[in-house]
């Protein structure tokens, strides 16, 4: 058993899922939910069956001149994570593994160590 709380019976996947930060199981914030897979049949329940984090989900949404020009800036990556992966859905979306083996956190990582390379950025290494 997790030592948060389980995923809610009723998820309302706008307010509760979508934009929402990701955690993994070490709380290291590993990115945000920019998008989800869902499956089902006509006249059948839709299910989710993955978040996906990264630019590659977003920048296709942008009108024409940003979704050409955006990904130059912010790359095209897309990670698909299971939602069997997702363990509490509430202020943050928390997973179960580590963000290392998803495939997450790993640009805003490097990206933070840089940052607090920076003089004057006040910040020490993660």
């Amino acid at each position: 058993m997790s030592r948060w709380e389980r995923k809610p019976e009723f998820t309302d996947l706008c307010r509760q899922v979508l934009d929402h930060a990701v955690l993994d199981t070490d709380d290291w914030p590993c990115g945000v939910v920019d998008d989800l897979e869902l499956d089902g049949a006509p006249g059948q329940p839709l299910r989710v069956t993955a978040l996906l984090v990264g630019p590659g989900a977003w920048v296709p949404r942008l009108p024409p001149l940003f979704s050409r020009l955006l990904p130059h800036v912010v790359g095209t990556r897309c990670v698909r994570v299971p939602w069997s992966e997702v363990c509490v859905v509430g202020e943050h979306v928390r997973l179960r593994a580590r963000a290392a083996e998803l495939g997450l956190g790993t640009i805003d990582r490097r990206l933070g160590l840089a940052i607090a390379k920076l003089p004057g950025s006040d910040r020490s290494a993660p």
